[in-house]
């Protein structure tokens, strides 16, 4: 074999060499990206599928809650109902110093049914729906003053538009649970709730001046409650921020997109 010979068969073994090389380098690519795409895919279906059972989760949450409201309503209202008018009828044939007692104990039954309404309206998802988002928080924060234990107030912007129902009930779920969060556990003296409307997004910020918590005490009511508004948040395209400062209080921030 020549030299002339010997270079062509180099030349030969190279490019040989070198289209293997390339055709392994393609396949690994190809694997890799099928690979890739395999995963996203894997990882896509396993957030559909947490979302599908977060979302029933809450389909059954608020069925729950309705059935609450109903049986606060129908029930326990009527039944207080009847116990303030057979208190009324009792009063007249007594004295009048047990007149004004069975009067004060009236009074007492009157206001409890008039806060289990405000309960029971609360917790029915129907109500949020015909009332919409702002008019269902005026009226929670109305309920919280009136039970004389914090002193609550709302802000509201200029520029407002509605959202969707499945929006504005989830928003007003989130809100109240850090607002029952703050009225059992903080110690707070305040609770103020501000919603500002933008062309494209809503944005709300909570907060209270209560003792705080560890954000990242999971394990605890509050963090299972956080756990459940970041679940819902979630199912909104909404994103979810808590903040808390012992002795300074909780902060909540949420932006919803239109």
């Amino acid at each position: 074999m020549d030299q002339e010979e010997i270079q062509v068969l180099i030349l030969v073994t190279t490019i040989i060499v070198l289209i293997l090389a390339i055709t392994l380098i393609v396949f690994f690519f190809y694997f890799q990206q099928k690979k890739t795409d395999f995963l996203i895919k894997q990882h896509e279906t396993q957030k559909r599928f947490e979302e599908e059972i977060n979302k029933s989760k809450l389909e059954i949450q608020e069925q729950a809650l309705q059935n609450i409201s109903w049986e606060i309503h129908d029930n326990i209202g009527q039944l207080l109902s009847v116990a303030k008018m057979q208190l009324n009828m009792i009063q007249y044939g007594l004295p009048e110093e047990q007149q004004i007692k069975i009067a004060e104990t009236g009074d007492i039954v009157g206001k409890s049914l008039q806060e289990l309404r405000g309960l029971a309206k609360s917790l029915n998802p129907e109500t949020i729906k015909n009332k919409g988002l702002i008019n269902s928080i005026k009226l929670e924060i109305e309920r919280y003053n009136r039970l004389n234990v914090i002193n609550a107030s709302f802000n509201l912007s200029d520029h407002v538009f509605e959202l969707s129902n499945e929006k504005e009930i989830i928003l007003f779920r989130i809100l109240q649970e850090f607002s029952n969060n703050t009225l059992k556990y903080s110690k707070a003296k305040n609770l103020n709730i501000e919603l500002k409307y933008t062309d494209n997004q809503l944005d709300i910020c909570a907060k209270d001046d209560g003792i705080g918590f560890d954000v990242q005490d999971t394990a605890s009511h509050k963090g299972i409650g956080l756990t459940n508004m970041k679940s819902r948040a979630n199912l909104i395209g909404a994103k979810l921020d808590l903040k808390s400062v012992p002795n300074k209080g909780t902060m909540l921030y949420i932006s919803c997109p239109k």
